[in-house]
């Protein structure tokens, strides 16, 4: 049995065993053996319900599939109530909704998905040609501001489309793919996390952080979030010419990571550090672009050796350096860094980084359950 085969079945005996214990309360953070757990009200939950599909769709275990259903409601709830509902429409309706409609073939999960998506989409900005991310629409802090983690939010615009035979979801995406390539892309291949655009006109600003060290450093989940979308939008527009602009991102994005990755093959919380600030790892990050190595040796048949190197080298470092070996353990990888510069859970296991590594445990073993893509 491989190493990758051994903790996959580990990882699938947690999320059996967290099942257990959750009730209608999701994982969220944690810096002991055992998860915080939250209700239904931030950006993370639907890591939680995606790892139960993910596990449920491997092993047929229809108490992981019930677990799952039984959460829908509160995701429904914070449609109807508009509980911190902004950009994350992806994260946490793909992941419970869609894949409830593809695994357990239920429409009324459809329903809600295509919700989460129309909310999506109205938050698009003819003026600047972006998905705004925080905020209420026009809001005059935020309502120029467009955020890296948008594009992983983006296969929900295109599973509407597909969806409905309606054209307008996907492209809007492409539109704001292409607008953060222009602007939040530097020249050398690394990003910023935020990028602001006057409202009034649609004119470019400046590019800035919200969670990384500083506006011109490198936030290691950020330029994460940045592969991986790149190369999941480049499979999701396979049939249009903007897919080998999305692929030739991808690489640049994926190169300057990899180029700056330190010796022990895990990301530090910000790649470009000024003296001063603490040198925590983030062991989400380096989940985050192993799936995107993956997905982009899927897609980019050319250079399937460097991002299968590639891969294997963040495998290693999280194998070695995160994995959480402890007998009583409920996460998977420790050493997350959420949010440094707030100091919220800087050494901590993060749900979103355990959901990533167990995609990729599926999918290093031939086991791949797409959630975001496919169905």
């Amino acid at each position: 049995m491989s190493l990758a085969e051994k903790l996959l079945k580990t990882a699938l005996e947690r999320v059996k065993n967290n099942s257990q214990i959750t009730g209608d309360l999701f994982p969220n953070y944690s810096d002991t053996t055992e998860y915080n757990l939250n209700e239904n009200n931030n950006w993370v939950a639907g890591f939680w319900t995606g790892m139960l599909w993910l596990a449920y769709a491997q092993t047929g275990d229809t108490g992981l599939r019930d677990c799952a259903i039984n959460l829908l409601p509160s995701f429904e709830k914070r449609l109807d109530e508009n509980i911190h509902i902004n950009h994350d429409m992806g994260f946490l309706f793909m992941l419970s909704a869609r894949a409830q409609s593809a695994l357990a073939n239920d429409p009324d999960a459809a329903a809600l998905t295509m919700r989460s998506a129309d909310v999506l989409l109205n938050r698009f900005r003819q003026k600047g040609q972006y998905i705004q991310a925080w905020g209420p629409v026009g809001e005059d802090r935020r309502g120029g501001q467009m955020i890296m983690d948008t594009m992983m939010n983006l296969p929900l615009l295109f599973w509407a489309s597909k969806h409905t035979g309606n054209p307008g979801y996907a492209e809007i995406a492409l539109k704001h793919a292409k607008t953060m390539a222009k602007y939040n892309i530097r020249p050398d291949g690394s990003t910023y996390h935020t990028f602001f655009f006057d409202q009034e006109t649609g004119d470019p600003l400046r590019g800035e952080t919200h969670q990384g060290a500083a506006d011109e450093s490198m936030w290691a989940r950020g330029q994460a979030w940045g592969v991986c979308g790149y190369a999941m939008a480049a499979q999701l527009a396979s049939e249009s010419p903007d897919s080998a602009f999305f692929v030739e991102t991808a690489r640049k994005l994926a190169q300057k990571f990899m180029a700056e990755l330190p010796a022990d093959d895990v990301p530090p919380w910000d790649f470009w550090l000024p003296d001063g600030w603490p040198n925590h790892r983030d062991s989400s990050a380096g989940s985050i672009a192993l799936v995107g190595m993956l997905r982009l040796a899927q897609i980019d048949p050319d250079n399937v050796a460097e991002y299968n190197g590639y891969a294997q080298r963040l495998f290693n470092g999280l194998a070695e350096h995160c994995w959480d070996s402890r007998p009583d353990a409920q996460g998977l990888l420790l050493h997350g860094a959420s949010h440094v510069p707030k100091k919220l859970w800087m050494d901590s296991y993060l749900i979103y980084g355990d959901f990533f590594m167990l995609e990729a445990l599926l999918m290093l073993t031939g086991n791949q359950v797409d959630l975001w893509v496919t169905g």
